[in-house]
């Protein structure tokens, strides 16, 4: 299995080599290249939050616990407060920290078995449709270009998530010896079926999130136009 350090440098070089094709076929601006450029990196960790005790479980689960405070803190007390003051925002922050660091991750960590559904393409799908579905919500972008950045967010998703099961894989093998490792078939997997009630929500929640997803031609239609492509 990689360690920490070879699955953030190969999703870091991966999705940065993805995000600068797209922003030199001008499909793309600068800026959302480097959110592309961040958003494959996180799915290069993704598939080791199943792991109690790993970087990757702290560094994604910051990231997630400070985006959701974030969220938090611009949506829901300016929906109930409206002119928030200082104390109000401060308070909400905390209890949304709390319920994330006392809460979801205890939760989290309690219903998941490394190798488990996190290292399969269904953990990736879903994860790629909510990415989708949240990025087209919170930019309030409802236009074909607004669609486009949707999908290519929720596309570098899986991306990232690819490279690290396919890294693992590859670290299954011994090149030397040239032999097959104990380990080798459990990073990637399509479903968990060990573990059949999570993985039937899950499959589940990936019909619900493509029958509400934006609509895809405009999308399919620039990706398959690479004539502008400036090496």
């Amino acid at each position: 299995m990689a360690n920490f350090r070879a699955h953030i440098n190969t999703a870091i070089i991966g999705s940065g080599l993805a995000s600068a094709a797209l922003l030199s076929t001008n499909h793309i601006n600068f800026n959302h290249a480097i959110w592309l450029w961040f958003l494959g990196t996180i799915g290069g960790l993704l598939p080791d939050i199943d792991s109690d005790n790993s970087t990757s479980l702290d560094t994604i689960f910051g990231i997630f616990t400070l985006s959701t405070v974030l969220i938090s803190v611009r949506f829901i007390s300016h929906a109930i407060f409206h002119a928030p003051r200082f104390i109000e925002l401060i308070v909400t922050a905390i209890i949304v920290y709390g319920i994330m660091k006392l809460i979801v991750r205890p939760l989290f960590e309690h219903i998941t078995v490394h190798r488990g559904s996190c290292h399969s393409i269904l953990f990736l799908l879903l994860s790629g449709l909510i990415t989708t579905q949240l990025t087209l919500r919170l930019s309030g972008i409802d236009t074909q270009q607004g669609n486009f950045i949707a999908w290519l967010s929720g596309g570098f998703i899986f991306m990232g998530g690819l490279i690290h099961l396919l890294l693992d894989e590859l670290y299954s093998v011994d090149f030397q010896n040239v032999t097959i490792k104990r380990s080798f078939g459990t990073a990637i997997k399509l479903a968990d079926f060990n573990n059949k009630s999570i993985t039937l929500l899950m499959v589940i929640g990936v019909f619900v999130l493509i029958y509400i997803a934006p609509e895809t031609e405009y999308t399919v239609q620039t990706l398959t136009n690479w004539t502008a492509f400036r090496l």
